[in-house]
């Protein structure tokens, strides 16, 4: 269970060597430690040291989110046994040679193919928009094409890598395919949700909105399954030179999730009720739009369900988010054991 502290004035402590949480009305709720898988704070609520140590003590990573994106902005972790030195030590190197572009190239191979299912998914549809069904084959192409490149990408000459290069060919090849996915997308929602391509932050239309906060799930739960397991949330493979001090390794893990959020989206999206006006808000700027306080809630509660709904991994059928961890597991013991060129 995740503790998510976003009500002003809410302040985390320990009772009874339990976690307390009190809000500004007053309430108090008690959680036991051993309930307690990550705890989540937002702008505007505190905690106490003690709060802060017991965390630590029982290995409890602690993360400051951002309240509109969800997105982690920093971390507290106890740094004891499961951040091995040797996973540390083995990712610096990783993340600079053949072998961690081979891993990454993989990565977003397999992105591009969860991509290519939900577009051949939503194609199947009777609904499907006769715009949507006539761009289909090809975009499916096209991706195809840039998944299969990545995924067989291969130096056999390690003095022909040249990092800088190598990294401008994969975002070129993973931005093709995102280009012809995200205009297959608009092709098939709602004219009325005017999305006209894929944005970023601000973002100007509720199904960017929408994305935006929910990728922001995302990266909280890639970046809290790459501490667990004792890797670096901060040194990463291919977005290493793009964000300089940010948590690059969670936007490498991110990846091939992403379409589980598209999903969502697409799901949310097309239950008027669930987009009414309400659920969305300017920005304070007046720049883009945000998620309401409201439009919060059934966002996250559709996404958490959704992570907890098991699907095919690997011969069993598991939790998403499950399969978050394990994933981020199999880096972690790779690593530990790689053998350093």
């Amino acid at each position: 269970m995740q503790l998510y502290l976003d009500s002003f004035g809410a302040y985390l402590s320990v009772r009874n060597g339990m976690f307390a949480i009190r809000t500004k009305t007053g309430g108090e709720q008690l959680f036991a430690v051993r309930q307690v898988g990550a705890i989540l704070l937002t702008a505007g609520t505190a905690l106490s040291s003690d709060a802060a140590l017991l965390a630590a003590a029982e290995n409890i990573p602690l993360l400051l989110i951002d309240a509109n994106t969800h997105a982690p902005l920093a971390h507290l972790s106890s740094g004891q046994a499961v951040s091995l030195a040797a996973i540390r030590r083995n990712q610096a190197v990783f993340s600079r040679n053949v072998d961690g572009f081979a891993w990454v190239g993989s990565v977003l191979a397999l992105k591009i193919e969860r991509q290519m299912e939900l577009l051949d998914t939503l194609g199947q549809r009777k609904n499907a928009p006769e715009a949507f069904l006539d761009g289909l084959g090809p975009a499916l192409k096209t991706m195809s094409a840039q998944a299969k490149a990545l995924k067989n990408w291969a130096v056999p000459d390690a003095q022909d890598f040249v990092l800088p290069l190598v990294a401008e060919r994969f975002r070129g090849q993973e931005g093709t395919a995102s280009r012809v996915y995200f205009q297959q997308l608009g092709r098939y929602l709602h004219p009325a949700l005017g999305f006209a391509g894929r944005q970023g932050h601000p973002a100007f239309d509720p199904f960017n909105a929408l994305l935006n906060y929910l990728y922001g799930m995302l990266y909280t739960s890639v970046h809290l399954a790459a501490l667990k397991n004792g890797l670096d949330p901060y040194m990463a493979v291919l977005h290493a030179d793009q964000y300089g001090a940010k948590p690059t390794m969670t936007y490498d893990m991110i990846e091939p999730y992403r379409p589980w959020a598209d999903m969502v989206a697409i799901a949310l999206a097309e239950v008027p009720e669930l987009l009414s006006a309400e659920v969305f808000q300017p920005a304070p700027d007046d720049r883009g739009l945000w998620l309401s306080s409201s439009g919060k809630g059934k966002v996250i509660d559709a996404m958490l369900l959704f992570m907890k709904t098991p699907t095919a991994y690997e011969g069993r059928d598991l939790r998403r988010n499950t399969q978050v961890d394990l994933d981020a597991q199999k880096l972690a013991v790779f690593l530990k054991g790689y053998d350093v060129p």
